[in-house]
C-alpha cells in the first residue's frame, strides 16, 4: 500500500507545476493525497520516485494523470429530485424560440454521466436538438472515455434505479447495450454535444451560458479555489443563469455567495444575481 506524506504530495505539486503549469496546490490535501495514492498503485509506479519519474518523461501520461486525478461521477440520474426539477420546472418553462440560445455547460466532465442523464431528459422532452451542450474536460482521455460510452454494470444498474424514480417516459435499457463485462451507453445522444479540453484555470471557457452543472465538484477545493472558480462561474453565466452544484455543497459562507440567489435549497440550484 502506498502512503503519501505531505512532503511528497508538494513534491509532486512542485514538480507538476514546473513542468506543465497546472497548480494542484489549492485543491483539499486529503481527497488529492487518496487519489495520488490510487493512481499509483492502478499504474504499478514505484511510489513517489515512480510517478515524478513518469510525469517527466512522458507528456502523454500526463494526460492519463489528469484523467485519474478527476473525480468521475458515481451513476446517472444520481439524485432523481433534481433531473426532476430541471424537467418539470426549469426546461418546462422555457419559451420554445429561447431554446435555440439556450447554452448548457458541464465544465468538468470525467465519465460522461450527468452529460448522458441531461441528454436522456433532453431526448424525452423533444428539445435535444434545440439546445447547445457543450462538455469541458481536464484530458483527452476523459473525452475519449465519454464518447466510448463504456460503464461498468453495476453503475447501469444503479442508474436504471434512479431512472425510475426520475419517472422518465421511457424503458432505461433502450439507453445502453450490454456487452459481457460491460454496459455501453448510446452516444447517439451526445452526437451534437461540443466537447473541448480545459484547462485547471478554466481559460478560454464559454461564455453566455444559460445552466451551468457543476456537481459534487466544489468539495475537493480550498476555499480559496472555491471562490475562484464561482467567480469564474459567475461571468460564464448570461443574465438569468442557472447554477447547478451538489446536494450538500453550499457557497453561503463565501464572498460569491453574494453573487448567487438560492433557487432550491434541496438541489443546489443558484441563479445569477444581477
Amino acid at each position: 500500500m502506498t502512503e503519501l506524506g505531505i512532503v511528497d504530495i508538494r513534491e509532486i505539486i512542485k514538480n507538476i507545476l514546473s513542468k506543465y503549469g497546472y497548480d494542484f496546490s489549492e485543491f483539499a490535501l486529503t481527497s488529492f493525497k487518496h487519489r495520488l495514492e490510487k493512481l499509483i498503485i492502478k499504474n504499478n509506479l514505484s511510489g513517489v520516485d515512480g510517478l515524478l519519474k513518469k510525469l517527466k518523461n512522458n507528456k502523454e501520461f500526463f494526460d492519463i494523470f489528469l484523467h485519474e486525478i478527476s473525480v468521475p461521477s458515481t451513476e446517472m440520474f444520481r439524485d432523481p429530485s433534481l433531473w426532476r426539477w430541471l424537467r418539470d420546472e426549469l426546461f418546462a418553462n422555457i419559451n420554445e424560440k429561447n431554446l435555440t440560445r439556450f447554452k448548457i455547460w458541464f465544465p468538468n466532465s470525467v465519465s460522461g454521466g450527468e452529460l448522458n442523464s441531461l441528454a436522456i431528459l433532453l431526448r424525452e422532452m423533444n428539445i435535444l436538438d434545440k439546445v447547445q451542450i457543450i462538455s469541458s474536460s481536464l484530458s483527452n482521455k476523459s473525452i475519449e472515455y465519454i464518447k466510448e460510452g463504456r460503464c461498468e454494470l453495476k453503475k447501469i444498474e444503479v442508474s436504471a434505479e434512479n431512472y425510475i424514480r426520475f419517472k422518465g417516459t421511457s424503458d432505461f435499457s433502450n439507453y445502453y447495450r450490454l456487452d459481457r463485462y460491460y454496459a455501453f451507453r448510446d452516444t447517439s445522444l451526445i452526437k451534437d454535444v461540443e466537447f473541448n479540453k480545459q484547462n485547471i484555470n478554466f481559460d478560454n471557457s464559454p461564455m453566455n451560458i444559460k445552466l451551468i452543472l457543476f456537481r459534487n465538484s466544489l468539495i475537493y477545493f480550498n476555499p480559496s479555489l472555491q471562490e475562484k472558480i464561482l467567480r469564474i462561474m459567475y461571468n460564464n453565466l448570461s443574465a438569468t443563469g442557472y447554477l447547478i452544484l451538489g446536494i450538500k455543497e453550499r457557497i453561503k459562507n463565501l464572498d460569491t455567495n453574494k453573487e448567487f440567489a438560492l433557487v432550491n435549497e434541496l438541489e443546489g440550484v443558484y441563479k445569477k444575481s444581477l
